[in-house]
């Protein structure tokens, strides 16, 4: 005599947990980034490519130098002794997503960029990996702020002040 069995294998049941995590994975992410999160992600794309652009001039032997604005900023290459943009990734002009605005401080003075010449980079990054100290701070829609502290030699202080 035979038995019929009713209900799933396990295998069965594991396939259907796994189809059902890819889905959700997904679904999440395909949200778009908001708020906090992408002042965060903003936040540390900068500071890795501030990093990038210090190893970048120690390597090539030659000035870089960054040029900040409310809404991006586009890295310069000293080139027969003038600032050329760079057009290629990774240094190429970054626009904030909405939302985000920018400040800067160097040597203890506010930029302001209305007063700012688009062939006149404010931040210089030199051949021996020092560079012109400054404070960047991002901001969500005045609600949030990250701050960036760089110094001469490059060292990032990272200060939060999320609105979670």
């Amino acid at each position: 005599m035979s038995r019929i069995q009713r209900g799933f294998t396990l295998i069965e049941i594991m396939v259907v947990i796994t189809i059902v995590a890819v889905l959700m994975g997904a679904v999440t992410l395909s949200f778009p980034r908001t708020g906090d999160n992408l002042l965060k992600e903003q936040a540390e794309r900068f500071a890795a490519l501030i990093s990038l652009a210090q190893d970048e001039a120690i390597l090539q032997s030659s000035e870089l130098a960054l040029f900040v604005n409310k809404t991006g900023y586009v890295f310069y290459r000293n080139q027969n002794s003038s600032w050329v943009p760079y057009s290629s990734r990774p240094f190429s002009q970054r626009t904030y997503p909405g939302g985000i605005t920018a400040s800067t401080i160097v040597e203890g003075v506010d930029l302001d960029f209305k007063d700012n010449i688009r062939d006149a980079p404010q931040i210089i990054i030199f051949s021996s990996g020092e560079m012109t100290p400054f404070t960047y701070v991002f901001n969500y829609q005045n609600k949030s702020k990250i701050t960036l502290e760089i110094s001469a030699t490059g060292d990032i202080e990272k200060i939060l002040e999320l609105n979670e």
